[in-house]
């Protein structure tokens, strides 16, 4: 600062000082002549008295002018007084402008982007160019947003090359996609948006027949830019799209907005506003937070990732951290709740729409605590079962969602009522219902086991009670929605489906056993019928990617059982006859019709089932439930395919809606469940009626099991408990 100006703002201040203590001073010594019994003047019958002011008047401006002299003596602000303190301006970015970049320039030779990035005065004037010209679209850190790309990764539209990077800059790019809403049919466009989502590993529910003709009909209309998907065309800026990076997102419905709308992506040019200097800072900027993503992936250990990547597999993290038919693990899966709506969130490593920002020690506490950077997590996230995960294996899980892609998918806001909407009131719902202790490994009292099978045994506790986090759906909750440890595994109502009783004692008398329930948690398919629902998502996303051994010590845990889950003496076990001599009878025959119309032409005469129309409803272990929800949802929602496996997908089966009363549906239920389930506690009407009326509330009635856009049509008000 000049001399001239240093005076003038020194000058002025202390006159400004004055003026303070000037007028502390005059009504200080005027304050004895005041009379409040005097009356100034009168405004609308209200009377204006002389009195004399508080005293706190005189102390707040005393205290106030205190404060400001000591500030300017210890303080820079009198001119150019440092102040006593020695107080620098060296924390905020205009302390380090970039005041002449050219000099910083001049001596270098190498004017690569690969050599400025290592100059650590040329990157931090390219960071301050970036923020000011680029962060607002690219973000901060250049890992991009939702419709700008993200330029710390290697792949990019026109080109990752040098030339390629700084022409993007001086010269900008304007890439153009046609929309085709109008051209093609929404069909077609639909087809095509799965082919396109099959390029990645996501699992869709569409056969495999959408996925082909979605094929024939994109390489008719896309090919001539897109190849067939496979491999990105630099010159015009298409992308790759067998990769999982999407600029505008990628979900289906996401995917499906593209195609119909088209594209006119515009990056502006920036060769008249910045100099080359200038540009390359930039680029140089852009190069050094590549290289330190790179670094961060390198200081990986591949051998921790992949088995971080079966861990995920195991907790199933992508089902919950996924929306439905959208980007693995962004988030927005809604949760409906008693108290609200809660949406999963993004845990991809994006800075700032994920946990990019986020260390181990947070991560932890999340996954054990429900401690999140910026909150406590509701108890939907089920870190009441992964505290019990071991250090190594919360750090390999750590070490695979660092590795991942990240994704810029902004997280949903939540829709929870008061209180709940405070998230400190969490920390009192985890003293009050989290059990934090330990697992016990010891062998269950109950049963004898061998070396092997207590081996076994305690593996499978393991995943189940931790990652499995079996007991989060298969459990009843209480009015808090906390676990009821007595309960356990004794079954829960989910979005409409019964999440069936598991306990030891109701799968021995439903006659499972260690090869069909491994089989059919590792396939999704076994001799006690197939999954569906949520469990053929959880069969899809998770049980299927581990290995079957692995399974076989869930399938040991919970056929034996543990505290609070064991087999009462003398359990008998069922035995469904089929249908015999009896099934015929002139009182059941009526019932046999209405089975041999309805069910009998995809499940068989005998109920035996047909490959690959329908699974066997003889020994099934829904018909052969104690609970019969299940049986008569299925009969009043019906069932779309599970995909779980391309020779193995039943066909659609029907809702019976509209075509059976209750009446019929309770006597055609009753009749199968005697036969193929041997349970002799008839169903009646009245349990229909109120599974019916539960379901139509909810809008789940007559539907083919849950469609992408289930969530957002339905009335979030209702709840289905």
């Amino acid at each position: 600062m000049t001399v001239f100006w240093n005076t003038w703002v020194v000058v002025l201040i202390l006159i400004f000082l004055a003026f303070m203590a000037l007028v502390v001073l005059k009504y200080w010594r005027t304050e004895h002549t005041a009379d409040k019994d005097k009356t100034i003047d009168t405004f609308d019958g209200i009377k204006e008295n002389d009195a004399p002011p508080p005293r706190i008047f005189y102390l707040s401006y005393l205290t106030a002018f205190i404060i400001a002299a000591g500030f300017l003596v210890l303080y820079p602000g009198l001119g150019n007084w440092a102040g006593l303190m020695g107080w620098e301006q060296n924390e905020d970015a205009l302390s380090s402008p970039v005041t002449d970049l050219n000099l910083q320039m001049k001596p270098l030779t190498d004017l690569s982007l690969i050599a400025l990035a290592n100059n650590a005065d040329v990157t931090n004037s390219g960071e301050l160019l970036f923020q000011n010209h680029c962060g607002a679209c690219h973000r901060a850190n250049a890992q991009g947003q939702k419709h700008f790309p993200n330029l710390i990764d290697h792949e990019w539209l026109y080109g990752g090359t040098e030339a390629d990077i700084l022409y993007s800059i001086e010269q900008g790019r304007h890439g153009a996609m046609p929309g085709w809403k109008g051209i093609l049919s929404e069909d077609q466009i639909l087809k095509m948006s799965y082919y396109i989502a099959s390029l990645q590993r996501r699992n869709l529910n569409a056969p495999q027949v959408k996925v082909d003709l979605g094929k024939e009909i994109f390489v008719q209309y896309c090919a001539s830019c897109h190849g067939d998907g496979t491999v990105a065309n630099t010159d015009i800026g298409a992308p790759l799209l067998s990769d999982d990076i999407w600029l505008h997102g990628g979900s289906i419905e996401e995917i499906k907005h593209t195609i119909e709308f088209g594209l006119n992506n515009l990056m502006p040019a920036f060769s008249e506003q910045l100099s080359r200097n200038e540009i390359l800072a930039i680029g140089a900027y852009i190069t050094a937070q590549r290289n330190k993503y790179d670094e961060k992936l390198a200081a990986l250990d591949p051998k921790s990732v992949s088995r971080g990547e079966y861990l995920a597999n195991a907790g199933d993290c992508v089902a919950c951290h996924s929306s439905e038919s959208g980007e693995r693990f962004a988030g927005g899966l809604p949760f409906k709740t008693p108290f609200g709506m809660v949406y999963s969130t993004n845990i991809t490593p994006h800075f700032s729409e994920g946990i990019g920002d986020h260390n181990y020690t947070e991560f932890k506490a999340a996954l054990f605590d429900g401690k999140g950077k910026h909150g406590y997590l509701y108890p939907a996230m089920p870190y009441t079962s992964y505290q019990y995960l071991t250090d190594q294996d919360t750090q390999d899980l750590w070490g695979y969602l660092q590795s991942i892609t990240a994704v810029p998918r902004q997280n949903d806001q939540n829709a929870m009522i008061f209180p709940s909407n405070i998230r400190t009131g969490l920390l009192g719902w985890n003293l009050v219902f989290m059990d934090t202790d330990p697992l016990s490994y010891s062998a269950p009292e109950h049963v004898e086991l061998n070396e092997q099978e207590l081996e076994q045994w305690q593996r499978g506790k393991y995943w189940v009670m931790g990652l499995g986090h079996c007991s989060e759906c298969h459990t009843p909750r209480n009015l808090a929605q906390a676990l009821i440890p007595e309960k356990i595994f004794q079954g829960n109502i989910i979005d409409g489906w019964n999440a069936p009783n598991i306990t030891a004692q109701e799968l021995y008398e439903d006659r499972w056993d260690l090869v069909s329930l491994t089989d059919f948690l590792h396939t999704g398919h076994s001799s006690k019928g197939s999954a569906f629902a949520g469990m053929a998502d959880v069969v899809k996303n998770s049980t299927s990617l581990m290995t079957r051994d692995d399974i076989e010590t869930i399938s040991r845990y919970l056929l034996v059982g543990d505290r609070y889950n064991t087999i009462p003496d003398g359990q008998k076990q069922l035995s469904p006859t089929g249908f015999v001599e009896s099934s015929f009878s002139e009182a059941q025959m009526t019932a046999y019709d209405m089975y041999a119309e309805t069910c009998g032409a995809c499940h068989g005469a005998d109920g035996k089932g047909r490959d690959p129309i329908a699974p066997t409803l003889l020994n099934n272990g829904i018909i052969m439930h104690s609970d019969p929800f299940n049986t008569i949802a299925v009969t009043i929602r019906g069932l779309a395919p599970t995909y779980l496996d391309e020779e193995r997908n039943f066909m659609p089966m029907t809702s019976f809606q509209n075509v059976l009363s209750d009446n019929e549906l309770a006597k055609l239920i009753s009749f199968v469940r005697l036969y193929l389930g041997d349970r002799k506690e008839p169903v009646t009407a009245a349990q229909v009626k109120e599974v019916r009326q539960q379901l139509e509330k909810a809008g789940f009635a007559g539907n083919l099991h849950t469609t992408p856009d289930m969530y957002d049509h339905k009335d979030k008000d209702i709840n289905i408990d």
